[in-house]
């Protein structure tokens, strides 16, 4: 599936950035992200379009939590 290759990505990116699984969760839906690094900012964008729908953004909790919402 594309788009959670996609989104592995975007965390994979955010995490080796030093940002938390909170950190990401808390800023994937503001309109203004609040860093000062280029790629972190890009990375969210890219991240926010990825969880555009309710249903990719409870991907990337499962992905972050390893939660199963089956």
């Amino acid at each position: 599936m594309a788009e959670v290759s996609s989104m592995k990505q975007a965390v994979d990116v955010l995490v080796k950035k030093g940002l938390s699984k909170r950190d990401i969760l808390s800023n994937v839906d503001n309109s203004h992200f609040p860093f000062e690094d280029e790629e972190v900012v890009m990375t969210f964008i890219d991240l926010q379009i990825e969880c555009s729908s309710d249903d990719e953004f409870d991907k990337l909790v499962e992905y972050l939590y390893g939660f199963d919402s089956n």
